[in-house]
């Protein structure tokens, strides 16, 4: 184990969630709580949630990780709210 560039205390592994439907072992310090999570194995994280657009008829379509979709709750049929902010995509579910 590595110690905590903060305080100088031996890190310990756990498994956090890193943003919504992402977990990964995290380097956690038991004095100052700060999580450290080496570079590379952020970049496989990132890369496991990349998704490529694609045409189904005359609409554009993106597959939603299952890590994702379960961390909010969709389901296979749920109707679904689509807008866009400030470049970003926001799906909420809808009644």
């Amino acid at each position: 184990m590595s110690k905590c560039p903060e305080c100088g205390k031996t890190l310990k592994l756990e498994k956090r969630e890193i943003s919504p439907g992402v977990y990964s072992n995290v380097e956690v310090c038991p004095g100052c709580e700060e999580e450290w999570l080496d570079e590379n194995e952020y970049e496989e994280l990132r890369a496991l949630f990349k998704r490529k657009v694609f045409r189904v008829g005359g609409s554009l379509a993106v597959r939603l990780p299952k890590e994702i979709a379960d961390a909010i709750g969709i389901n296979d049929g749920d109707n679904l709210r689509i807008s866009a902010k400030d470049h970003k995509i926001i799906i909420e579910t809808a009644p």
